[in-house]
C-alpha cells in the first residue's frame, strides 16, 4: 500500500468522530434547504382581512367566514365576479353549440358582407324561449350570440336588435363578441376585414373556417380553390370569385381576364396593388388606357397624401412634366411629406437610401420642384434606370438648370446617338442647342425633327420660335455689318 494512502487512513481513523459530525451537519443543512424551497413554491391561500367593527358593535361576537375558493369566471355581472353566471354559460351555451350555427360568408363588389342563411339548422329551436332567456343583461351574456345566429337563420327580424346588444355587451366573451360584430357588420355599422379580427380563428365550423382561410390567405392556388369549393355554398361562388381574381397566380389572372368579367376585375385590382407598391409608369399607362380609366382616375383622386409612398405615387404620374401639372394643394402636401423625410441625409450624408423605385420617383420630384443639385446627385443612385430615356432627359434638364450646360449638351448628344428618331429627344436637343447659342446645330436638329414628325405640334411650335429668334439675330448681325461698312473712315490728325 502506498505510504500516502496509509497516512490518510490513519488521519481519518484518528479523527473519525469529527468526520461523522460533519456528515450529519451536511445532511441537516440539505434537508432545511429542500424544506424552504417546497414551502416557497406552495401556493398561498388568501386569508380574509379582519373586519373592523364600530365600537357600538364591538361586543357582538363576529365569526370570520373565509372567501370561497373558486376560479375566476369568464363572465361577470357588474363588477362582481359571478361563478353562477359562468356555470349557466357552460351548461347552456357551449362553443360547439354556437359553432353549429356558423355560416359561410363572402364580400360583394361594394365590400358588403354576404352570408349563407340555412333555416333547417334552427328547425327544432324554440325561439320564443330563447328570447325570454335574453331578457336580462346576464341572459344576453349567456345566450346572446347563440340567439343572434338562430334568429338570423330563421329569418326573424329581431336578430338585428340582438346583434346590437351582443356587440355592445361589456361582459361577453371576446371571441363571441367579435364573431357577431364581424358577421353582422352591416348592422353594427363598422366594416371589418377577416384578417383584422383575430378571434375568428377560434371557431371550427368547416364552411366558416374555409371562407376565413380564403379571405386571409395572401395567395390561393387553383388546386387549393378546388378543395375549398367543396366546403363552400354554391350561391356565394360569384363573390368568392371576386376574391379569387385577386389571389390566384397573376399568370392565371392575365390569361382569363379577357374571357371573364370577374377576372377582368381581378386584373384591375392587381394593377392597382402593383402600381401602389412599385410606382411603375408603364403600369400607370396600362390603367389609363384600359376600359376602367374612369375608375382609376377616381381611385387616384381618393388616395391620401400622408406617407412617403402616397406622395411618391402622385409624383409617378407619367402625365406630370412640370410642377404646374400637379394641383397646388396636392403639390404642397407632396413637398411637406417628402421634405419631412430629409432626403439630403441619404443623398449627401451617407445614410441608407430608400428602395430603388422610391429613388426613381425622388429623382423626378427633385426635377419637378427645382431641386437641381439634389436631382444630379440622385441620378447617380438610380442603377439600371440611368439608361432609361426618360430619366436621362430629366437628368439633362437638371444639369442645364444647375449651370452645367456643357455636361447637359454632352448628355443630349449621347441621347441623340442612342435615340436618333425620338421626338422628345430631338425636341429637347433643339431647345438646348438654341439656348447654348449653337444656332446652326439647332436649325439642323429642328429640320431633322420636322422631317420625321411633320404633324408634331410641339416640335412645330418650338421650331417656329427658334426660327423667329434666329432670324431676328441674323438680321441684327447683317445690319451691324452694314453699319460698319457705311460709317465714314476716321482720319487721325
Amino acid at each position: 500500500m502506498p505510504p500516502q494512502l496509509t497516512q490518510a487512513l490513519e488521519f481519518i481513523s484518528a479523527h473519525r468522530y469529527l468526520f461523522i459530525a460533519g456528515g450529519i451537519a451536511f445532511v441537516l443543512l440539505l434537508t432545511a434547504i429542500i424544506t424552504l424551497v417546497v414551502a416557497f413554491r406552495r401556493p398561498k391561500t388568501a386569508r380574509p382581512k379582519p373586519v373592523v367593527q364600530p365600537e357600538s358593535a364591538a361586543k357582538a361576537p363576529v365569526s370570520e367566514v373565509p372567501a370561497p375558493r373558486v376560479n375566476r369566471s369568464r363572465l361577470a355581472v357588474g363588477d362582481i365576479v359571478s361563478p353562477w353566471t359562468q356555470g349557466v354559460y357552460e351548461r347552456n351555451s357551449p362553443e360547439a353549440k354556437l359553432g353549429s350555427l356558423l355560416m359561410a360568408f363572402a364580400f360583394d363588389e361594394a365590400e358588403g358582407i354576404r352570408r349563407a342563411q340555412q333555416g333547417d339548422l334552427v328547425a327544432g329551436i324554440d325561439l320564443a324561449e330563447l328570447m325570454r332567456n335574453c331578457a336580462s343583461a346576464s341572459g344576453v351574456a349567456v345566450h346572446g350570440a347563440y340567439a343572434t345566429l338562430a334568429l338570423w337563420h330563421a329569418g326573424d327580424g329581431r336578430y338585428a336588435e340582438m346583434a346590437l346588444k351582443v356587440a355592445s355587451h361589456a361582459h361577453m366573451p371576446v371571441e363571441q363578441k367579435d364573431l357577431i360584430r364581424f358577421l353582422f357588420q352591416d348592422i353594427i355599422g363598422i366594416r371589418l376585414k377577416p384578417r383584422n379580427v383575430q378571434g375568428l380563428s377560434h371557431w371550427n365550423n368547416k364552411a366558416f373556417r374555409t371562407a376565413l382561410a380564403l379571405y386571409t390567405a395572401k395567395r390561393v392556388k387553383e388546386s387549393e380553390w378546388k378543395e375549398m369549393s367543396l366546403a363552400l355554398p354554391e350561391y356565394l361562388y360569384p363573390y368568392y370569385e371576386l376574391e379569387l381574381a385577386q389571389k390566384l397566380p397573376p399568370r392565371t389572372i392575365y390569361r382569363r381576364a379577357r374571357e371573364s368579367r370577374v377576372y377582368g376585375e381581378g386584373l384591375f385590382r392587381l394593377n392597382l396593388e402593383t402600381l401602389a407598391r412599385y410606382l411603375n409608369s408603364k403600369r400607370w399607362q396600362r390603367l389609363q388606357n384600359s376600359d376602367k380609366a374612369a375608375r382609376f382616375s377616381a381611385w387616384l383622386a381618393d388616395q391620401p397624401c400622408r406617407s412617403e409612398a402616397e406622395a411618391l405615387l402622385q409624383v409617378a404620374n407619367p402625365d406630370v412634366f412640370e410642377a404646374a401639372d400637379i394641383d397646388e394643394a396636392r403639390a404642397q402636401q407632396i413637398h411637406s411629406v417628402l421634405e419631412g423625410k430629409n432626403p439630403k441625409a441619404w443623398l449627401f450624408d451617407g445614410d441608407k437610401p430608400p428602395r430603388l423605385h422610391y429613388r426613381l420617383q425622388y429623382f423626378k420630384y427633385f426635377c419637378l420642384f427645382q431641386k437641381h443639385n439634389e436631382a444630379v446627385r440622385c441620378f447617380a443612385t438610380l442603377g439600371v434606370f440611368r439608361r432609361d430615356r426618360a430619366q436621362r432627359l430629366w437628368y439633362a434638364r437638371a444639369l442645364f438648370m444647375s449651370g452645367m450646360q456643357h455636361e447637359a449638351w454632352a448628355e443630349m448628344s449621347a441621347l441623340m446617338t442612342d435615340f436618333p428618331r425620338d421626338a422628345a429627344v430631338l425636341n429637347e436637343a433643339g431647345i438646348y442647342a438654341h439656348k447654348l447659342g449653337r444656332f446652326d446645330e439647332a436649325a439642323e436638329i429642328f429640320g431633322l425633327a420636322r422631317s420625321y414628325f411633320p404633324d408634331d405640334a410641339t416640335i412645330a411650335y418650338n421650331e417656329a420660335v427658334f426660327t423667329e429668334q434666329y432670324s431676328k439675330k441674323q438680321v441684327e448681325e447683317k445690319w451691324s455689318r452694314v453699319q460698319k461698312l457705311t460709317q465714314p473712315p476716321v482720319v487721325e490728325g
